[in-house]
């Protein structure tokens, strides 16, 4: 696809998705070179460290994520939601489509399904996140928990000045099946915290969208270093 764009439509501005994993220099220098890629969407495995040396090494643009979902696997090589519902997320542009996904009370606990799985079951006292499956709590070696990842959402929010002064040109939103509301709320929340990086003084709002989160949890991620 690269290819076809770089040969046909050369003047065509050429973005990097995160589906292709490029997450070292030399990958993305090699892609830049070859199909003249001007911004490269980096993967949500990084530290901010490994981002700023991948974004001053480089001859384009780099993106991050900064608030929703956070996938822990290979970017664009994941086959978890493809196994349970038989839907490609490349493909159909979605992880655990809400089409599979259902919700069911049972023994006072709220139960979440995908597909032919079931996900995860959340007391009444524990809000319940939505059933991806390398977000669920399975039974393994003898105990149970939350074997790939915990079901909380990315938010480095908190990060900006460090990603600004890493280099990095632009910020990005995992939105998939989301609606406008959630889009209008997030971007006004990111442009408030743009722009008190110059006004120290500012009032943040530290919460301010801790209630769209996932589970209503968050977490650096990656970003911290302490992402298991």
């Amino acid at each position: 696809l690269l290819a076809y764009a770089a040969e046909r439509h050369p003047d065509l501005r050429r973005h990097l998705s995160v589906q292709a994993g490029a997450a070292n220099a030399d990958h993305i220098g090699f892609l830049a070179e070859t199909y003249g890629i001007r911004r490269v969407v980096l993967p949500r495995v990084l530290t901010i460290g490994e981002v700023e040396a991948i974004s001053r090494s480089v001859d384009c643009q780099t993106e991050v994520f900064v608030y929703g979902g956070l996938c822990v696997m290979e970017e664009g090589r994941c086959s978890l939601s493809s196994y349970a519902t038989g839907k490609s997320p490349n493909m159909h542009g979605v992880c655990s489509p809400a089409s599979h996904v259902r919700y069911r009370e049972d023994k006072g606990e709220m139960v979440s399904e995908l597909g032919a799985f079931t996900i995860n079951r959340f007391p009444d006292s524990e809000a319940a996140g939505y059933p991806t499956l390398c977000k669920g709590r399975f039974a393994a070696g003898g105990t149970s928990g939350y074997i790939f990842e915990d079901p909380v959402s990315l938010d480095v929010l908190s990060q900006l000045g460090a990603l600004r002064s890493a280099g990095v040109a632009a910020l990005k939103i995992e939105g998939r099946q989301r609606g406008r509301a959630y889009v209008a709320q997030v971007v006004s929340e990111i442009r408030k915290r743009l722009s008190a990086l110059d006004v120290p003084a500012t009032p943040i709002n530290e919460g301010a969208l801790r209630r769209l989160s996932e589970g209503q949890r968050t977490t650096l991620g990656s970003y911290d270093k302490r992402w298991r």
